[in-house]
């Protein structure tokens, strides 16, 4: 019986269980935090010349059309070459979403930020480019886009 209290307890405390019942942590970021280290890492990879593992974005997007639990990390680089981190982790109803651009040497360095929002939608650009945005944000909704091509 001590033994199973134990073994519950600790689960409790593992640090890679989420409340939204996804148990698999993120890959650990190692620096410096290229774009070749982001794509190994199964990181969606946005650079200015083109879009690194869009098939784990599409992926990401079938499972939140279906409401199935997912999550994704997105890497997107500067024109500098800094790293700037979203991680998404929908749980069947709403998208946890954490921003994080302390690798970016314009970054705001005041840590990661976190919101939630109910969905994704498309945005058109002026210059007729299609973007994928987060939606129904508590805090922002600007915080998040990746281009639909």
């Amino acid at each position: 019986m001590l033994a199973l209290m134990l073994l519950t307890a600790c689960e409790a405390n593992d640090p890679t269980t989420k409340a939204s019942g996804i148990t698999q942590a993120f890959p650990e970021i190692i620096e410096p935090h290229n774009p070749e280290q982001a794509e190994q890492s199964g990181d969606v990879v946005v650079l200015l010349e083109g879009i690194r593992n869009r098939d784990k974005w599409n992926t990401f997007m079938k499972n939140v059309k279906k409401k199935h639990q997912d999550q994704i990390r997105v890497t997107k680089y500067t024109i500098e070459g800094g790293s700037i981190i979203h991680e998404l982790i929908y749980d069947g109803t709403a998208i946890q979403f954490t921003y994080d651009d302390s690798r970016d040497l314009y970054g705001s360095k005041q840590g990661m930020k976190t919101d939630t929002c109910k969905g994704i939608g498309t945005m058109k650009s002026e210059q007729g480019h299609i973007f994928y945005v987060l939606t129904g944000c508590e805090k922002e909704e600007d915080a998040f886009s990746i281009s639909k091509r």
